[in-house]
């Protein structure tokens, strides 16, 4: 574990970033963490402008977790608006990389992809993921704070389901695709009924 002032570093996450590095044959790894960066860059702005504060910022094999300081919390309209902020910037720079393509070539284009491709996963309403936390804060400020984290759940499970059902059909068909099958896993197992432990993040 690594540590430096308020970013906090584990060992999976080199050990990831080791293997991803040597499995990295189309040079996607660096445009890649450039989106993420950009990514927790939308969340801290958001968080800082918005009176919060965060206290670390923990890098691990899945993902970035932000923690935010108990004496100033956000209140549920503006949780909601710093869960957006991380899809918003990667949207961003995907009509910043798209425009840019035609003249800087390939590498603009499959910028925009990544970035992309990390803003619509980060949407899906996994509680993981900044789409759960913005579902959950959309319902809670309509009235349904009772169902909220259920129902995000519940919709982490399915779509859980979707992907694992996905991965068989592609195996079925010879193209084995084992980051579907852990993705699912990371999905349904943490939102599986067990006893509830309330945690603010934005990753």
């Amino acid at each position: 574990m690594l540590r430096w002032r308020h970013v906090e570093i584990s060992g999976s996450f080199l050990v990831l970033m080791a293997l991803l590095y040597y499995l990295d044959g189309g040079a996607l790894l660096f445009p890649a963490l450039l989106a993420c960066a950009f990514h927790e860059l939308g969340h801290f702005l958001a968080i800082a402008l918005l009176g919060g504060r965060v206290v670390l910022l923990r890098l691990s094999c899945i993902g970035a977790e932000m923690r935010l300081s108990t004496r100033r919390q956000l209140n549920c309209p503006r949780e909601l608006i710093a869960a957006l902020a991380g899809p918003a910037a990667n949207l961003f720079l995907t009509f910043a990389a798209a425009k840019l393509a035609p003249a800087i070539g390939e590498p603009g284009y499959v910028f925009a992809g990544l970035s992309l491709t990390l803003a619509l996963f980060n949407l899906l309403p996994v509680p993981q993921l900044d789409g759960g936390r913005i579902l959950k804060n959309a319902l809670t400020l309509f009235g349904l704070e009772r169902w909220a984290e259920g129902a995000v759940k519940l919709l982490a499970v399915w779509i859980g389901m979707i992907f694992i059902i996905s991965s068989w059909v592609l195996t079925r068909r010879g193209q084995l695709n084992l980051t579907l099958m852990i993705t699912a896993a990371w999905m349904i197992f943490p939102n599986l009924p067990v006893k509830e432990r309330e945690k603010r993040s934005f990753s």
